[in-house]
């Protein structure tokens, strides 16, 4: 194969590639743009926000070398686990295990609840901590990792390199170009904050405090349903008529 068809092959994959890990990224929006509102609006913005994204970023291009040199069959063995596992009805400590981590959230989002409605009848609340940039890399790790075996595009993006049979450096250097591509809607974060100049600062720090109070309040609100939700199927088990995907199992 010579350089010029060597070159055209590579020009196409990536092309193929860069719209995949836009579509990827969209994905990832949603749950990254409150850190990184709550990043912008405190004192260090840019190392802040900045940490984030390289937390979702170096998490992600590990993974896919993984899966790039032989991680796929491992993946492959754990999702015939799971699916045996899915397949068959819950033991009872399965179902005491699901009715216990339902109390355990439902007393959680209870406390949320109670502590915000305590900390509105006071007159002043104290000054919160912001995250450090070690937190804020941490947090986005454990999102990202949290969500990598639902990322059908990144493996679809990995299956279309292996398509095309390029070197081990060939394979790695798409792989960093779909994970640039990954990062740039996050990107539009601080180089917004950037564009805006003095005057983001204000406006920044205002949709965090915002954001800080609406979160915590729908967070522990899902506490409670998912823990009210989570009893009543581990009792529907015992008399069985379960509530979540009760077709699923069983």
């Amino acid at each position: 194969m010579t350089v010029a068809v060597h070159l055209e092959f590579m020009i196409e994959l990536l092309a193929t590639l860069a719209p995949i890990a836009l579509i990827d990224s969209l994905s990832v929006v949603p749950v990254a743009m409150i850190p990184l509102l709550i990043l912008l609006g405190e004192k260090r913005p840019l190392a802040g926000s900045l940490s984030f994204i390289a937390g979702i970023v170096l998490t992600y291009l590990p993974f896919g070398l993984l899966l790039l040199f032989g991680l796929d069959t491992l993946f492959d063995s754990l999702t015939r686990t799971f699916t045996e596992w899915w397949s068959k009805e819950p033991d009872l400590g399965e179902i005491a295990l699901e009715i216990i981590a339902g109390l355990a959230m439902l007393w959680l989002g209870y406390g949320l609840l109670r502590k915000k409605r305590e900390t509105g009848e006071t007159k002043a609340e104290p000054a919160r901590k912001g995250m450090t940039p070690v937190q804020a890399f941490a947090l986005a790790a454990f999102i990202n990792v949290s969500g990598l075996w639902g990322a059908l595009p990144y493996f679809a993006a990995i299956a279309q390199i292996l398509k095309e049979d390029l070197s081990n450096g060939g394979m790695v250097s798409a792989l960093l170009f779909y994970n640039l591509v990954f990062a740039l809607p996050l990107l539009a974060f601080p180089v917004l904050y950037l564009m805006l100049g003095p005057r983001s600062e204000h406006w920044f720090a205002r949709l965090s405090d915002f954001v800080v109070l609406w979160s915590g309040r729908a967070l522990a609100i899902l506490l409670v349903a998912l823990g009210l939700a989570m009893i009543i199927d581990g009792i529907g088990w015992l008399n069985g008529t379960p509530i979540i995907l009760p077709g699923a199992r069983g």
